[in-house]
């Protein structure tokens, strides 16, 4: 196991851990390449207390977000069927979201975006900033490697805010 594995595990309550291993536990038995991106790892890295697991998932992840539903008895709380992600409350009170590795392409400032499946590295590169353009793998043979495309830990170390594009904003003006 590696020293971020050890750090993540160190960093997530009881049952946060439940959820994670709940989850890893779905993928594996799906055979589906499993990583936990943005939200935890960012607040892992700046050392605050991890509120959002977010999960990305090379695959169909509505199917195993309900499996994971299913096993655990866990609340689907929404889906988007477009973005293909799924977000389940545990019995325990804690939230996760289940997306599907995506590349999104606007055809004009503040449309809906085409949605395509990805590999974590494309997912990774898509996101708005470097900060939550960060991942940790879950998988068996892989389990703890943390894929970093655009440098984020090192702009979180700098207390930097980059924006991974520039059409960042210009895409999606919410994030303004």
């Amino acid at each position: 196991m590696s020293d971020y594995m050890f750090n993540l595990e160190s960093h997530l309550t009881a049952p946060q851990n439940a959820v994670l291993a709940a989850v890893q536990s779905g993928a594996a038995e799906a055979n589906l390449s499993l990583y936990l991106t943005g939200g935890a790892l960012r607040d892992m890295f700046g050392g605050f207390p991890i509120r959002d697991l977010d999960f990305s998932v090379e695959g169909p992840a509505l199917k195993l977000a309900r499996d994971v539903a299913k096993k655990t008895g866990a609340v689907i709380v929404s889906t988007d069927e477009h973005r293909k992600s799924a977000e389940l409350r545990f019995s325990s009170g804690v939230v996760c979201e289940i997306s599907m590795a995506r590349q999104e392409k606007f055809s004009k400032p503040g449309g809906k975006p085409q949605v395509t499946a990805a590999t974590i590295h494309d997912d990774l590169r898509r996101r708005d900033f470097t900060m939550n353009a960060i991942a940790l793998s879950l998988n068996r043979a892989s389990r703890g490697l943390m894929i970093d495309p655009t440098n984020g830990v090192s702009d979180l170390e700098h207390k930097e805010i980059r924006a991974i594009t520039n059409y960042t904003l210009y895409d999606d003006p919410v994030r303004l």
